[in-house]
């Protein structure tokens, strides 16, 4: 009897099985994309909310610094991130925020309509940011017509609990306002409601913010998760 060959062992074929390549990861569960005009306060306060409510970056996306502060530039930047993604194994995203203040802007008019007719959600903040912050102590619709006033403001909350750092810098006080998110939708739904009865274009609408519209949809993604 001559030696015995070695054989590869052949995995019997399972009935109804194909043989193919697996596919790639496909990140499951809804997608967000959250584009800033600046690249500090209010990028690093989506950031850490997402990491407080154990998101992932695939999940919400945040830009800031690489779009430019311009409403308009800021609304290019998340069409061509949406048109990105379309073409890869990854899908569209479910919602896409631009999130942008009024400032003097020339271009937030044209940002509104290039916004709306691309499926984009623009997240106006009038005057600013720091508005939705000041939403976390108290509700207030006095008009401001200089943000340092509104920064004084804000600040002189913040001291109240122990906070004396810079406000426009990033988020460094999110342990602060955090446990306060409720409170903060709240209010800028009633300002809303009451005082500008639901006005659609907030640029004409001294104070208000739409950031509350994120942070509910942030909550509600943890919430399913």
């Amino acid at each position: 009897m001559g030696p015995r060959r070695n054989r590869k062992r052949v995995r019997p074929r399972i009935k109804g099985r194909k043989l193919e390549r697996s596919k790639p990861f496909l990140n499951e569960g809804k997608t967000i994309l959250i584009v800033c005009e600046d690249s500090k306060a209010s990028p690093d306060y989506f950031k850490k909310l997402r990491n407080e409510f154990h998101l992932g970056a695939v999940n919400v996306e945040v830009c800031g610094e690489q779009c430019g502060s311009a409403p308009i530039s800021v609304v290019n930047f998340a069409e061509d991130k949406k048109n990105e993604v379309t073409s890869t194994v990854r899908g569209d995203y479910d919602e896409i925020f631009c999130v942008v203040d009024v400032d003097e802007h020339p271009s937030l008019q044209d940002a509104i309509q290039k916004a709306n007719a691309n499926d984009i959600e623009l997240i106006i903040s009038n005057p600013c940011f720091e508005y939705w912050h000041l939403l976390h102590f108290e509700k207030t619709s006095k008009a401001y017509t200089r943000r340092d006033a509104l920064y004084s403001q804000l600040k002189a909350h913040l001291k109240k609990k122990g906070f004396r750092g810079d406000i426009k810098n990033g988020c460094k006080f999110f342990e602060i306002v955090y446990p306060l998110r409720k409170t903060a939708i709240k209010n800028s739904k009633a300002v809303l409601n009451s005082h500008w009865h639901n006005e659609e274009d907030l640029s004409k609408c001294n104070p208000s913010t739409a950031v509350h519209r994120v942070v509910e949809c942030i909550m509600d993604m943890a919430n399913k998760t």
